[in-house]
């Protein structure tokens, strides 16, 4: 057997132990009972723990190190394919960063969390940051640890941005944040800042059985409901957690509204796409991972937005929805294509329109940069928070639950991780342009109900190849361009042009 098989063979049950814990953390989320809090966290820091000695074990060193020098990562063994080697070097390089931690401080990372999440959920339902503060305060602490351990050049958000969106640093995205900022802004202005005319047809409750029904003929379509290999369920926070491309499960919010319900739906059907579509065999290997969470989130806002705001799939899916939801049989199509893409500031980012969405998370960003960064206190942020609301998108939230208290991130340890969101939209944009050049006819082909063509050419441009490209050079392969703004903005000026919004 030869030394990378042989390495496999010895280490493929690290990735098991971290399928075990992404089960155990979907269970905190779906289905756990409140009161198990305590034994879930002492289960995960001590898998955490069991993982942590496994991934910088002597053992596991000298076997990688066999292969690869981990510090230069010059392969040191031939006739590797190309996909072994950048394997190697994903390993070399995860090596690094782990020896840099301490057991103890996982240990603690991940009961601290565990407990400050569940802290978080009964303080969202109360709209109560003080209830969360001393928990937000020791999470922000130990990333700002995580941070020194780590290592960085100019501020210690670098640390944390890389573990999400590797290759992009603090100072892009400000750069990047500054311009998407002043674009979007003008855009905002342009709109008239009213309700949608339509309103008064979303009105009320809708019965959750129509919704899963219509929700169902969705996943449907895009190849997830009838899949064997996905499941959806409920949760505070909607999410998608990829187990193995055999196991994809991804949660929708019981409560929200019609259209709030659908588009997560969708969006986080992209996600599960995406995980789906990654390396069975590779299943023990960087090369079966997702590239980055931007990339993750181009994937979700490709479907949640770009396929599913579109007019193309509403001509498809218009007469069903009308089917189970007859008051709809009133509203002409033209009129709810215009409402759904009705531009209006909103509190909520999972429900914000196209144009404000990006905003939300430069707010998030701007906020747990300074965190991080300790030119701001925890007890600053609600008031700091609705200050940005209301220089950004003109409205303050009325109480912290649709404030601050929004998103389930912080609570859970992920700061670093609102950028993707942001520059998921970018990459979206930049392929979906290249997407376009290679199928001019996809609208006629969404309108009839055909899917599976773009859900191919994301699984064979994207999808099959994991970790083993960049991805910078993902989107280079893609577009034959650098990664760049242009084709967000170009895509949102035509079609809200289209739509005379502005």
């Amino acid at each position: 057997m030869s030394l990378y098989k042989d390495f496999i063979e010895k280490f493929s049950h690290i990735q098991l132990l971290r399928q075990i814990e992404q089960l155990l953390e979907w269970d905190q989320q779906v289905c756990m009972p409140a009161a198990a809090v305590e034994i879930r966290s002492k289960q995960l820091a001590y898998l955490a723990s069991l993982l942590y000695k496994e991934t910088t074990s002597a053992a596991y060193r000298d076997a990688l190190e066999a292969m690869i020098d981990i510090n230069t990562e010059n392969i040191k063994i031939k006739d590797l394919s190309f996909t072994e080697a950048a394997n190697l070097r994903e390993w070399a390089r995860d090596f690094k960063r782990m020896t840099k931690l301490t057991k103890s401080f996982i240990q603690t990372y991940y009961t601290v969390v565990t407990k400050a999440t569940e802290v978080w959920k009964e303080a969202k339902k109360t709209a109560n940051f003080a209830l969360f503060s001393p928990w937000l305060q020791k999470v922000v602490a130990l990333n700002q640890e995580k941070a020194n351990l780590l290592g960085y050049t100019t501020t210690p958000y670098d640390a944390l941005l890389d573990l999400y969106e590797p290759g992009i640093t603090t100072e892009d995205l400000s750069s990047l944040f500054s311009d998407l900022e002043y674009f979007l802004l003008d855009k905002v202005k342009r709109t008239s800042g009213k309700n949608s005319p339509y309103e008064v047809y979303f009105e009320g409750s809708f019965a959750q059985a129509d919704l899963m029904s219509f929700n169902q003929l969705i996943l449907d379509s895009l190849g997830l409901y009838n899949n064997h290999n996905s499941r959806v369920d409920f949760s505070v926070h909607p999410f998608c957690m990829g187990i193995h491309p055999t196991d994809v499960r991804f949660t929708i919010h019981k409560d929200n509204g019609l259209l709030e319900n659908i588009f997560a739906t969708l969006h986080e059907g992209g996600h599960a796409l995406y995980e789906l579509g990654l390396s069975k065999e590779e299943w023990a290997t960087p090369a079966g991972q997702a590239a980055s969470m931007g990339l993750h989130e181009s994937q979700s806002r490709w479907w949640e937005v770009m396929v599913g705001k579109s007019l193309p799939f509403w001509k498809y899916f218009y007469p069903k929805f009308q089917m189970i939801f007859p008051q709809f049989k009133q509203l002409a199509l033209s009129d709810f294509y215009q409402h759904i893409n009705h531009i209006r500031p909103s509190c909520v980012r999972i429900y914000a329109d196209e144009i404000t969405y990006p905003l939300h998370i430069i707010l998030r960003f701007k906020l747990e940069k300074q965190l991080i960064e300790g030119t701001i206190e925890v007890e600053d942020v609600p008031h700091l928070w609705n200050d940005e609301m209301k220089r950004l998108l003109g409205i303050t939230p009325t109480n912290d639950a649709e404030g601050c208290l929004q998103d389930i991130h912080w609570s859970s340890g992920s700061f670093g991780y609102f950028p993707t969101y942001a520059l998921g939209n970018i990459y979206a944009a930049q392929c979906f342009h290249a997407f376009e050049q290679s199928f001019p006819a996809w609208k006629e082909n969404i309108a009839t109900g055909k899917f599976s063509f773009m859900r191919d050419w994301l699984r064979e441009r994207i999808h099959q190849f994991g970790r083993i490209y960049s991805v910078a050079q993902i989107i280079q392969s893609i577009t034959e361009t650098p990664m760049a703004v242009q084709s967000y903005k170009e895509y949102i000026t035509q079609k809200y042009t289209n739509l005379a919004i502005f």
